[in-house]
């Protein structure tokens, strides 16, 4: 149904005066459209057309009007050119794919378990070990030498996506030379830009610039197929990106992916898993140095954390909020997928004036977004502050979007940010950086962005030069072991999970509370969906996939969409609820935080308030505190109840003779022992 306003409120959507025939396609210098949209984005409010020699295209700059073409009722992801010149390359991969097609969903949700919370742990220790090559490399040239910054953070993410996620080593950092599949694929990323601005009649006459980008393509699946061909020879345990594509199965349609899909896949991460991270490394480096008073805090920050040289673990990651905000500032300013296209499924208006037809493709522009003056203070100053909790906290819903959004967010989100603050974290507790040449900023566009040739130095810090911060104490002690007692009372644990990071802590609640004595069950949320417990204690571990119940919390969310259990009351049951997810996600929450109020609404009592565990911060500590409390209030929890327990000690043999025979006694050995009652022999019949 349409959802436009009569026509005598609306408007045109402001233009850019161009010229017959070719429009605006001439007033934009190749390989600099972002920067032209961000030029123009300036000079109009939140909205303009371009037209592109005949198709027109709106872009969308304010978030008032981006948080309305985000909203998946009204509008869909749709694939547009540049990003559908990567069709040849990339097919139906996650980030080429149209959403109705089939492997597209098929693929997303075999592989989400990858990135998952648990997963990056497993990840954890490839991503050190590349970056200590990046760390090596710099030592061994010396601090005098030139260091092309973009080069050597792409020769770190490609490794690292490719050994973590399929077991295949390029080696980058052993050669002066970037890989070939690195200049194949810029190549095809170049060509693809460069098609923007050209007229279809131009585009006829590229013969040369066509044959290149078939041979860039043709080389990338000859290696791509390589590494699939490697592996089904030689299957490797454990369960990686490649393994789950070869061998996992649809949860929702049983299907496995074909083999043309596979190398759409792969293809994909091994650019979109390297090519994001490394400009976003690259730009934080340059504005590091472009601002030294946050400088100076990132280094304290390291210092303070990763003091001496034992390699860092996984846990220090979260533990380090100045580069994480570091990071999300870079992020702001320098989104290195720096646009996004939605359609309207059906006619619509936006912004109360502004009609888009069915179907219209629509671009979002995030270097503008992330600049609304409406939004962002003093817009183009990079101040890390805008991201502490609060101020962070208090940011419009669609203000900040550097990975997507909705359901075609960037999956691997989570990786790249494990990875990129891994990275940063030894680059600042090894070198101190100096720019030599006084870097003049430029821009290069792809299909994404990065700083143009910035060289830099790096040289050893010396041990004087490490910020001495003594440890602070821990705010929260070690729980220790509470003296919980189930004596026989009945428990349901449930979980709600998509990745199993919920349904592991689930477990290890079940298998707490069968060891204390609860007559404890286990089950998935969408087992009660139509037979809720109404008593007793309930205790649910959930997570949320963008806004909604995961793959084990579908039939319970459906049954909170239509209205809940009529006549639904639960005043004897006693609540302890855990959400599990990532503050990086505006949704954050949405679903655990929904379940917990409708128990609570039915008359649950909360036995503790509600748990978040973030994997944006220390997600293990949040769980294990959480966990603790839970203990602690089943502890309390027991001795209200008025169950009947016993107290059992127990005590050594050694211990009760000594206490009970007299002082003096001698242990003696018994040699024969005879029955003297009912002697089947006779022996002592009288």
């Amino acid at each position: 149904m349409s959802s436009v306003t009569p026509a005598v409120t609306l408007e045109p959507i402001p233009r850019d005066p161009g010229w017959p025939l070719v429009g605006n396609l001439f007033q934009i210098t190749p390989g600099e459209v972002g920067q032209h949209l961000l030029a123009r984005s300036r000079h109009h409010d939140g909205i303009f057309e371009l037209d592109f020699a005949g198709r027109r295209v709106p872009f969308v700059s304010s978030v008032a009007l981006a948080a309305e073409v985000c909203d998946p009722a009204r509008f869909r992801k749709i694939i547009g050119p540049p990003l559908s010149y990567l069709r040849d390359m990339a097919g139906d991969g996650l980030f080429t794919a149209h959403s109705d097609e089939p492997n597209w969903g098929c693929a997303h949700r075999i592989l989400m378990p990858a990135f998952s919370q648990r997963a990056m742990k497993g990840y954890f220790d490839v991503m050190l070990r590349v970056a200590n090559r990046l760390v090596d490399k710099w030592d061994h040239k010396g601090p005098d030498a030139d260091i092309a910054v973009a080069d050597d953070m792409t020769r770190l993410t490609l490794d690292t996506i490719a050994l973590s996620g399929f077991g295949y080593d390029f080696e980058s950092f052993a050669s002066d030379q970037l890989d070939p599949f690195i200049v194949a694929m810029v190549g095809a990323l170049e060509e693809a830009m460069r098609k923007l601005t050209r007229l279809p009649i131009q585009d006829r006459f590229m013969g040369r610039a066509h044959r290149q980008f078939a041979d860039d393509v043709a080389y990338m699946r000859n290696l791509v197929d390589d590494v699939i061909r490697q592996r089904r020879a030689a299957p490797r345990p454990g369960m990686d990106l490649l393994n789950l594509m070869l061998e996992a199965r649809d949860p929702e349609t049983d299907r496995q992916l074909d083999d043309a899909n596979i190398r759409n896949q792969v293809i994909t991460f091994l650019i979109a898993g390297h090519e994001t991270t490394s400009g976003l490394l690259t730009f934080a480096l340059y504005e590091l140095l472009r601002n030294p008073a946050v400088l100076a805090q990132a280094y304290a920050e390291v210092d303070a954390v990763l003091p001496g040289d034992a390699p860092p673990v996984h846990a220090d990651l979260a533990r380090l909020p100045v580069l994480d905000r570091v990071l999300k500032e870079t992020l702001r300013l320098w989104p290195t997928a720096p646009a996004f296209a939605v359609a309207p499924f059906d006619d619509v208006v936006i912004g109360g004036r502004y009609r888009l037809r069915q179907n219209r493709r629509v671009s979002v522009v995030l270097t503008a977004l992330h600049r609304d003056p409406k939004v962002w203070a003093h817009p183009e100053r990079f101040d890390i502050d805008r991201f502490l909790p609060e101020n962070e906290a208090a940011l419009p819903a669609h203000a900040y979007m550097p990975f997507g959004h909705g359901e075609r967010a960037c999956i691997g989100r989570q990786f790249a940010l494990t990875e990129a603050k891994l990275a940063l974290a030894l680059m600042l507790r090894n070198f101190a950086f100096h720019d030599p040449y006084d870097y003049q900023f430029r821009l290069k566009e792809t299909l994404t962005i990065k700083p143009d040739n910035f060289v830099l130095r790096a040289r050893r810090r010396r041990p004087h030069e490490r910020i001495a911060v003594q440890a602070a104490a821990e705010v929260v002690a070690d729980a220790a072991q509470a003296d919980v007692r189930g004596n026989g009372q009945a428990m349901t644990v449930l979980c709600a999970s998509s990745l199993g990071t919920a349904r592991e802590l689930a477990e290890q609640i079940h298998d707490g509370a069968v060891a204390v004595g609860f007559e404890a069950t286990l089950a998935d949320l969408d087992d009660v969906a139509d037979a809720l417990p109404t008593s007793g204690l309930l205790v649910v571990v959930a997570a949320t996939y963008n806004g909604r119940a995961p793959d084990s919390g579908r039939r319970f969310e459906a049954m909170l969409d239509a209205g809940g259990a009529s006549g639904y009351r639960a005043e004897g049951l006693r609540l302890a609820l855990l959400g599990c997810g990532n503050s990086q996600w505006a949704t954050y929450q949405a679903f655990p935080r929904r379940v917990f109020d409708f128990f609570t609404a039915a008359g649950a009592v909360p036995l503790l308030p509600r748990g978040e565990a973030d994997g944006n911060a220390d997600f293990d500590r949040a769980a294990e505190r959480w966990l603790a409390q839970l203990w602690q209030a089943l502890q309390a929890d027991g001795a209200s109840t008025g169950g009947i327990s016993v107290d059992v000690q127990w005590r050594s043999v050694e211990a009760m003779r000594a206490d009970t025979l007299p002082a003096g006694t001698q242990t003696f050995t018994v040699l024969a022992n005879a029955e003297l009652v009912a002697d089947p022999a006779g022996l002592w019949d009288f």
